[in-house]
């Protein structure tokens, strides 16, 4: 038989437990949530006369002689992504061949013929850079004057522009500019040794060939 004490105390306990029960239930509340969050990467994407790689636009030339003039070649560079990018241009190793000797190539005094040599880098020489697409010259230009072998006060002619990177700087989305080339040979070819211009014989570039690639690059702004 349960003392009245007891079942005093199981009462007590039985209403605080309810008590506290229904206390939890009673408690206001509100809750709100967000719409979906979204986070998308942003693009960087360079197109080039409004190509991916390969560019179909190369240079390809013979028969060149003292003389030659190219005109400018003309890439145009196209930021197509939503993010800035630094824009540059790099010249790879510039490869030049004798391809033989024949014999006013000897007479000159080339004595080298074979592949890896070849004087035409030296004697032809690079101009241009950048400018809007629609003009037919750069608005900022970047030449080589210097012509002839290595010497200390530098590598002349298109031979100097070898695994050379050139800096335009930001291109924002939607944006473009043009990357100018032109290669030209002096009528009479000279060599400068620093102080003074000394004739050489033309021939000494007969049969030559020169090789080299442009790399278009645009990359992220941090």
């Amino acid at each position: 038989m349960i003392s009245r004490k007891i079942l005093s105390s199981i009462v007590i306990i039985a209403l605080l437990a309810l008590s506290l029960g229904y206390g939890a239930i009673a408690v206001f509340t509100d809750e709100e949530t967000t719409e979906t969050n979204i986070l998308t990467a942003g693009t960087l994407d360079l197109t080039v006369n409004d190509e991916n790689e390969p560019l179909t636009l190369k240079i390809e030339v013979s028969n060149i002689a003292p003389g030659y003039d190219s005109g400018y070649y003309k890439w145009n560079c196209k930021n197509v992504g939503s993010l800035t990018g630094n824009l540059t241009v790099t010249f790879s190793a510039i490869v030049n061949d004798d391809n033989g000797l024949n014999d006013p190539e000897t007479d000159a005094g080339d004595s080298t013929g074979g592949d890896g040599e070849g004087e035409l880098g030296q004697y032809l020489k690079p101009k241009g850079m950048w400018g809007p697409y629609g003009w037919s010259v750069p608005s900022i230009v970047i030449s080589v004057w210097q012509t002839g072998p290595t010497n200390p006060w530098g590598t002349p002619g298109l031979n100097g522009w070898g695994d050379k990177t050139f800096v335009y700087g930001a291109l924002a989305p939607g944006a473009e500019i043009a990357m100018f080339l032109q290669l030209t040979l002096d009528e009479n070819l000279r060599i400068w040794d620093g102080t003074k211009w000394i004739e050489v014989d033309d021939n000494i570039i007969q049969s030559d060939s020169v090789e080299f690639t442009i790399t278009f690059k645009l990359e992220q702004i941090v």
